[in-house]
């Protein structure tokens, strides 16, 4: 029935747009987090010298950033974070897309109605699919 589904899409766009609200939030955390962990390691690793006595490059410094466990950790969680964000965008997309195909058909159905031409035109189309369905 149309008009359940034009009673259910907003509260579905509102639910789902909540979800996409808390993913974001979730991935910005992770964002931060990532970065306080990378700067964490990176200052304790800048004071430190390598084997012949000398300061380590800022590529030294960068490469054993990515090599820590913690600042590993810390990125794993923002791509999982990323990830969730990107798959609830695609569910409000999808509700948004139903939404304006409701739009379309709820149109296409006033016309339908108010046009006895169209409406008989569309009655026989429909009589004709059912004795000849596809394959």
């Amino acid at each position: 029935n149309i008009d359940e589904h034009f009673r259910k899409v907003p509260a579905e766009l509102a639910y789902y747009n909540q979800q996409y609200a808390d993913a974001v939030e979730a991935y910005l955390v992770a964002k931060a987090a990532v970065e306080r962990a990378h700067a964490v390691e990176y200052d304790q690793l800048s004071s430190e010298v390598d084997e012949k006595g000398k300061k380590l490059t800022v590529a030294a410094i960068e490469a054993r950033v990515q090599l820590d466990d913690e600042y590993y950790e810390t990125k794993l969680e923002m791509l999982r974070a990323e990830a969730e964000k990107a798959r609830l965008r695609g569910k409000v997309d999808v509700v948004s897309a139903k939404k304006e195909m409701l739009i379309s058909l709820g149109a296409h159905i006033r016309v339908e109605m108010s046009d006895p031409l169209v409406k008989t035109q569309a009655a026989n189309k429909r009589e004709r699919a059912l004795l000849e369905p596809e394959y």
